[in-house]
């Protein structure tokens, strides 16, 4: 995931926006330690998202206690204290996910991105390594994805829909790893699927650019190759944001759904406010290129 689903701060309470920063300060400790100080450069909010729901439906959350900052130590951030299974899952979901991320790169970005990622390649291979033998449901769910990915993009035909659905349905499925309520399990892998894709179009939109000018896959392409020469960015700026919000919505009402015992406030800002807020910052930019 990319660091896409976050919290608007603005409108986030002072004690709601402490517990946000403790749950990301929670698990970058624990990728620190799990694995090594390099596997907390691949932390983004979108794994703060997934612990956060995930500790949100558990009936026990370890409490926030105040230690050092690993990279300043001059400053005291909050973190869980114990040992968590969420936390553990979502700290090999966040190494699995950016190795395979990595491959992906390597195959399919331009030449300085290529050589960057080639580079830490051996790096995250090794962690790869004890994630997969730790969190094996994740691995087999992200490398399945992968392989239906690249499946999918062979297809001369393939639009938005059929390019999102195997990230939809990874998340879908990692959402609900550890939940045993069959009801909730229904209902999260909705929200999951939901989120999956409102990632994966996200990020078709923001590297729509690029993707044209390094020839590489993109589904919006097929509609909008030539946006740029023939002037189109008012109506791809539209259609972006109409798909964005109608994702977000539904995901929305699938939340609406779940019956969890903390973070509400938190989680809503962040579904509420924070996907609409991203959508508009990456619109906007584009509304200026």
């Amino acid at each position: 995931m990319l660091g896409y689903i976050k919290a608007y701060k603005p409108e986030l309470k002072v004690k709601d926006y402490e517990i946000y920063k403790g749950i990301y300060c929670s698990l970058c400790k624990k990728l620190g330690k799990r694995y090594s100080p390099f596997a907390q450069l691949f932390l983004s909010y979108d794994f703060t998202f997934l612990l956060l729901l995930k500790m949100s439906l558990s009936s026990e959350c370890p409490a926030l206690k105040k230690n050092r900052c690993h990279y300043n130590p001059l400053v005291k951030c909050k973190t869980c204290a114990g040992e968590d299974d969420n936390l553990n899952i979502c700290a090999d979901t966040v190494i699995i996910m950016s190795y395979y991320k990595i491959i992906d790169n390597i195959y399919d970005s331009g030449l300085l991105k290529k050589i960057a990622m080639i580079v830490v390649f051996p790096l995250i291979a090794l962690m790869y390594k004890k994630a997969k033998r730790l969190s094996p449901e994740v691995e087999e769910t992200i490398a399945l994805s992968m392989k239906e990915q690249k499946s999918t993009e062979t297809n001369e035909n393939c639009g938005i829909d059929m390019a999102a659905e195997p990230t939809a349905k990874a998340l879908s499925a990692i959402i609900t790893i550890g939940e045993h309520d069959e009801r909730k399990i229904i209902v999260l892998k909705r929200l999951g699927y939901l989120l999956g894709r409102w990632v994966y179009i996200m990020d078709a939109v923001d590297d729509l650019e690029d993707d044209i000018k390094n020839n590489c896959f993109n589904p919006l392409k097929n509609k909008f190759n030539d946006v740029y020469l023939n002037q189109q960015e008012d109506e791809f700026c539209e259609y972006a944001q109409q798909i964005l919000n109608t994702t977000a919505g539904e995901a929305v009402l699938a939340f609406k759904l779940l019956g969890i015992n903390r973070f509400r406030d938190i989680l809503e800002n962040i579904l509420y406010d924070g996907l609409a807020m991203t959508a508009n910052e990456v619109i906007n930019k584009r509304k200026k290129v």
